[in-house]
This record gives structure tokens, sequence and C-alpha cells, in this order.
């Protein structure tokens, strides 16, 4: 039976498979690290999304609040007036 490769080709072949998978490994290893980053971010920003909502939530009730004052103020301040004339 005739070998195909010789010992000192496949050793050869080993350490190069070797040095190849090494290096496979640190990107892995560069890889998580990347993940793990940007779920670090990810979570940062939902973060800051549920602040920017809360905000935007306040905004819209001190503006609804202060449309309504507009929009009444006038009616309450006239009956007020009328109150205190026929009572007075």
């Amino acid at each position: 039976m005739e070998e195909w490769y010789t010992n000192k080709e496949l050793f050869e072949q080993m350490l190069a498979m070797k040095d190849d998978i090494q290096g496979l490994r640190a990107e892995m290893r560069e890889t998580r690290e990347i993940i793990r980053k940007y779920n670090g971010l990810r979570k940062k920003l939902d973060v800051v999304e549920d602040r920017i909502e809360q905000m935007e939530a306040k905004a819209e009730g001190k503006n609804a609040v202060l449309e309504a004052i507009r929009n009444w103020g006038g009616w309450l301040l006239a009956i007020l007036s009328l109150l205190l004339n026929y009572f007075i």
C-alpha cells in the first residue's frame, strides 16, 4: 500500500492546522468581546429610550394641562366674576 503523504508532510500540515486553529480561537475571542460590548450598549440604549419616553410623557401631560387652563381659564374666570358680582 502506497502512502499518500510522508510523515514530514503530515507533520507540516498538522503544524499549519495548529496555527490556523490558534488564529480562529483569537478571532472567536475577539468576536465574543465585540458581542459582549454590543450587548452592554444595547442595554444602555434601552434604558435611555425608556427615560426619553418618560420625559416625553411628562411633557405631553404638562402641555395638556396648560392647554386646558388656556382653553377653560377664561370661562372659569368669567363664571367666578359673575358669581362674585351676583353675591356681593
